[in-house]
């Protein structure tokens, strides 16, 4: 199974960008992975552009999953969930693939929540704790069930695609708690977005391969082919 992954579009802000760096893609991708902020504050009609590009380019409606970013605001996400493409997915799974795969979505947590957060979100530490918790109980349920298993989330679930960021930011750019979940259970793949500034977007650690999939900090879109195990192409 060939797969692309994208976050950070913020549409129509980068959209010139994805439609460059699309030209260079395969054209026999089989799926196509969101990792938030497709759109560009809540401006919920934008993702049709941003599927008009992927139409275009691949010349049909490839299946594409996302998760929610913070752009994707709360009070839209009943509208997006309603969009038959992509398909917004929170803190659930689909299995796709032969072999299977099994994709996992959710927002992510911070190590630290934003002004905005402590502002709007009563609680919002606890928020993320108890978040940790749930991804915890979701992802040993399905280690259970399969070895093969891609961690999707916005928030980066490591701080070591963080590089290039402000270190006072990184704890407002994801948690290293999901790391070690990640090496706990030898989850193979995880993708995330919202670093913009990376400049070691692809890392592996472990028998874990971790990518930042924002459109402004990989020179080619990522682009994983699934099979036994995990193989990535156009990383330069």
């Amino acid at each position: 199974m060939k797969i692309i992954t994208i976050s950070d579009v913020h549409t129509p802000q980068y959209l010139w960008m994805l439609k460059r760096k699309l030209e260079f893609c395969d054209n026999d991708i089989d799926l196509i992975i969101g990792a938030g902020d497709l759109i560009y504050k809540g401006a919920s009609l934008a993702i049709n552009s941003l599927n008009q590009a992927l139409v275009q380019k691949f010349n049909k409606f490839v299946p594409f999953f996302t998760c929610f970013g913070n752009e994707e605001y709360f009070n839209t996400e009943p509208k997006l969930k309603k969009l038959q493409y992509p398909i917004y997915i929170d803190m659930d799974f689909i299995k796709v693939g032969k072999p299977e795969w099994t994709f996992v979505f959710t927002r992510g947590i911070l190590n630290q929540p934003t002004t905005w957060q402590r502002k709007h979100i009563p609680d919002a530490e606890k928020v993320y704790e108890k978040k940790l918790t749930e991804i915890r109980s979701l992802l040993e349920k399905l280690k259970e069930q399969t070895d093969n298993i891609v961690y999707v989330s916005h928030y980066a679930p490591t701080y070591k695609t963080l590089e290039g960021e402000k270190s006072e930011s990184l704890e407002l750019l994801g948690s290293d708690k999901l790391e070690k979940l990640i090496l706990e259970l030898d989850i193979p793949l995880a993708i995330h977005g919202h670093s913009h500034h990376s400049i070691k977007p692809i890392v592996n650690i472990g028998r874990s391969t971790i990518i930042n999939a924002a459109i402004m900090v990989n020179k080619n879109i990522p682009t994983i082919i699934l099979e036994e195990g995990v193989k990535i192409e156009h990383i330069e």
